[in-house]
């Protein structure tokens, strides 16, 4: 098995083990200014296993506080617009009322939001120290009972939501580093045991002849398959299918994803192998913890090679 992406790097790890426990476990690699006992690659293979368990729950976490930021954005706009609408209907000739602040749009920064909800504060509290008069009694409600003061929890809540959008990222990065770090120490690491094995052993010998791949045989390139999908309400998962691939060299197919209305190759992982002989679909509840949070697939066909070839991106939203 080859490698073709960061997904691919522990299962091929596990065939360096593999075959060096059964050639010989006593062989050190040198690498650098050391010498790589099995065991010691082992740990690397554990270590990067954590890593890559870590990324994947930061990419959900970036994930998840996108879902967040839009969702309150959202509500923020609304509710800025729903003051705006009650402000001109009950005070239209007062002239503490005349400059209401602009609705932000959905995708607005930090700054646009916050200064508009901060001018619906200032206003808000001003509204409530105008007198009764036949159609207003203060203090003013929004719609659904909402407060002075629970307006301005809405508030704290954008502001926190904003705060923690660069944090994710930040994480996301960090641990990237470190996966990227381990990955290209084991790269290096096998590239050096194949060559110790093949100055070691015979051309013809057993060690020789099985030794793991690190890149695919030649070969063609496969078709793509088409990948389609939907959400199933009532089970809350994604339902996803796909045409066969009819390349006579097909291995498997391998579905994999990323958190995310947006794909990244760099940061997908497999979350099924499906033999060659189908079933031509799979179902997963994965990634969809909050309503409007997004999965991004792809389907890849896989080849006794080792060659492959991704579908088109897939991408699959919850409901809000």
């Amino acid at each position: 098995m080859p490698i073709q992406s960061n997904s691919d790097y522990i299962p091929v790890m596990d065939e360096f083990i593999t075959h060096w426990t059964a050639t010989d476990a006593t062989l050190k690699v040198p690498w650098k200014e050391d010498f790589i006992t099995l065991a010691d690659f082992q740990q690397i293979r554990a270590d990067l296993d954590v890593a890559k368990s870590t990324l994947q729950a930061r990419l959900n976490d970036l994930e998840n506080s996108r879902v967040t930021l839009e969702q309150l954005r959202g509500s923020a706009g609304d509710r800025i617009a729903e003051f705006n609408r009650r402000i001109r209907a009950d005070f239209p000739n007062n002239q503490l009322f005349n400059r209401l602040p602009a609705v932000p749009n959905r995708s607005a920064g930090r700054d646009v939001i916050i200064s508009a909800m901060d001018d619906v504060l200032d206003l808000w509290q001003r509204v409530n120290a105008e007198p009764i008069t036949p159609i207003f009694t203060p203090p003013l409600l929004l719609l659904g009972g909402l407060t002075l003061v629970q307006f301005s929890t809405l508030r704290g809540q954008v502001d926190t939501a904003f705060t923690a959008r660069p944090a994710a990222e930040r994480e996301v990065t960090a641990t990237r580093i470190q996966r990227d770090d381990l990955q290209a120490e084991a790269l290096g690491i096998m590239k050096q045991y194949r060559l110790r094995i093949e100055a070691l052993y015979a051309p013809d010998s057993v060690p020789v002849a099985t030794l793991p791949r690190l890149t695919p045989l030649p070969g063609h390139t496969p078709d793509p398959v088409t990948l389609s999908g939907e959400w199933n309400p009532a089970q809350t998962r994604a339902d996803l299918t796909w045409t066969p691939s009819t390349d006579p060299e097909l291995d498997h197919y391998e579905l994999r994803s990323t958190p995310g209305p947006e794909y990244s190759a760099e940061d997908e992982t497999v979350i099924a192998n499906i033999p060659a002989a189908g079933p031509l679909s799979h179902s997963t509840a994965a990634g969809f913890a909050l309503p409007g949070a997004a999965v991004s697939y792809r389907l890849y066909v896989r080849l006794t090679t080792g060659n492959e070839r991704a579908s088109e991106t897939l991408t699959i939203t919850r409901p809000v």
